[in-house]
């Protein structure tokens, strides 16, 4: 494998829901000489006004950009919108669907209690269940996933479960840019249901996006991908933006 020569190795990432700059931490230590911007979500009561306010702050000319979960579709909406904008995208834990209806649910469950009991924090098993089964048994990825929820807090939770409950389903829409495209999913990731990883590979066929698609699932990770297969998501990384030939 050889380096391919580029003059600057930049991404912008967008996180997760309830996640930080951390989130990145593992595969910052990967890819030496690659710059990592991590870019907060903001604070907007919709995705369309997330976008928007990202529009002001991020690239005009066509640059590399990466969304992890919620930031995945994030991102997605943004390029959807400003495909000029985009010169590739990279979707982790994510597919650009709407939300699965139970998911919906538990959410407006969770916005019910907070409002009436406060946030504490997410529960130790929720924060387990973000991970492979292989992988609850790592201590430390579950104090990280504790300790980015508890820095956010309960204001932030608020407002990003009830700002990407309306979620349209964009997958389509977005196969059909000329953008190239590149979705990394954990295997074991709940988050995920199997008809929207059917629909992912329905839709590329259907759009005929063909090899400017790209879709990998990680063996033995659950949703946090970035967490659970850091070494894994740098080498698709790395082959995906250029920066390295197989």
């Amino acid at each position: 494998m050889t380096l391919v020569n580029t003059e600057e190795k930049v991404i912008y990432c967008l996180p997760g829901t309830m996640c930080d700059e951390r989130l990145w931490q593992f595969i910052e230590k990967v890819l030496v000489g690659i710059t990592l911007k991590h870019v907060p979500l903001p604070q907007e009561e919709s995705i369309e006004a997330i976008v928007e306010s990202l529009s002001a702050s991020l690239p005009t000319s066509p640059f590399f950009l990466l969304g992890f979960s919620m930031g995945g579709y994030v991102a997605s909406a943004f390029t959807l919108k400003y495909p000029d904008r985009v010169a590739k995208l990279m979707v982790v834990s994510n597919t650009a669907q709407g939300l699965q209806e139970s998911e919906i649910a538990q959410r407006k469950l969770a916005l019910n209690w907070v409002a009436k009991k406060g946030y504490k924090g997410i529960p130790p098993k929720k924060a387990m269940s973000m991970l492979a089964q292989r992988n609850r048994q790592h201590e430390y990825l579950i104090e990280l996933i504790k300790e980015m929820d508890a820095s956010l807090g309960e204001k932030v939770l608020i407002q990003q479960l009830a700002s990407s409950l309306d979620r349209p389903d964009i997958l389509c829409d977005l196969l059909n840019l000329s953008i190239p495209l590149c979705f990394c999913l954990g295997e074991e990731d709940s988050l995920i249901s199997a008809q929207s990883r059917r629909s992912l590979e329905e839709c590329k066929s259907a759009t005929q996006a063909g090899k400017r698609v790209e879709v990998y699932v990680a063996s033995h990770c659950g949703h946090m991908v970035t967490l659970e297969q850091p070494l894994w998501l740098c080498q698709k990384i790395k082959v995906f933006f250029g920066w390295l030939e197989g």
